[in-house]
């Protein structure tokens, strides 16, 4: 961008009007004394921040449709480089606990998706930032290749994250996380998880009928859910209960 002069734009797009930089910066000044919601009229404020493009967050909680639509705002995430590209980033929950991330360039209605690792991390739990491959190498573990939570991450101390790379290295792979521990990586091989995995497999295993399968869960109105292969997210819930139990019963042998 030159130096010497700004171009900025009025009502029409099309047709730039070329200032000094000096009435620039006084611009500059004057839009952001004088920002305001599209919806309200009314200007910003720490307790009602810009939290889309022109949209208060008053306006952003009432006024947007897509889904999710019941959000509830947590607050700003301090980010230095949005700060030096000028938007905010914000955090929400929705009634179920999951995180969402957001920013003030985005519009009212953009899709948001459920962050797992950033709702991880905002419970407390220890996620691992680095993943040694089979040949040794130890790579950085991507923040958006984190899928599923097993266990009631709001207030269990102990849950089950699964994460698949669909590029890049290809990780796939699951990991038992805890608030006030280093996580364990899932293994069908190596203790405690091996145990773990072979009781919650024998126990599903149990509950196989002709005709109907295995029983790998309940529905939301009580009834069985079967199905006539196990995989192994049909045993995390089973294998994050075990791992509880494991930790309540160490912590009550340390007390």
């Amino acid at each position: 961008m030159r130096e010497d002069y700004k171009e900025v734009y009025l009502e029409y797009h099309g047709h730039p009007q070329a200032i000094t930089p000096q009435a620039y910066e006084q611009i500059r000044a004057i839009i952001k004394a004088h920002l305001i919601c599209v919806y309200c009229l009314h200007g910003y404020t720490q307790a009602n921040p810009c939290v889309a493009e022109n949209v208060c967050l008053a306006c952003f909680l009432k006024r947007r449709t897509n889904s999710p639509t019941n959000l509830i705002f947590v607050g700003e995430i301090p980010s230095e480089y949005a700060e030096r590209y000028g938007y905010k980033i914000y955090q929400f929950v929705d009634p179920d606990g999951y995180v969402y991330i957001t920013n003030s360039h985005n519009k009212l209605n953009d899709s948001l998706e459920r962050d797992i690792r950033a709702t991880l991390v905002h419970y407390g739990y220890h996620v691992p930032e680095r993943y040694t491959l089979k040949s040794g190498t130890e790579v950085d573990l991507n923040t958006y290749s984190w899928r599923s939570i097993y266990g009631d991450f709001q207030t269990s101390p102990v849950i089950m994250a699964t994460y698949h790379e669909y590029y890049g290295d290809h990780i796939a792979t699951a990991f038992v996380l805890y608030r006030d521990r280093d996580p364990l990586e899932f293994s069908k091989r190596k203790n405690p998880t091996r145990q773990w995995y072979l009781a919650s497999k024998a126990e599903l295993v149990a509950t196989y009928t002709p005709h109907e399968g295995y029983i790998v869960g309940t529905g939301a109105e009580g009834e069985d859910q079967t199905a006539y292969q196990l995989s192994d997210s049909h045993l995390y819930p089973g294998i994050v209960a075990r791992a509880r139990s494991a930790y309540e019963q160490e912590n009550k042998k340390s007390q």
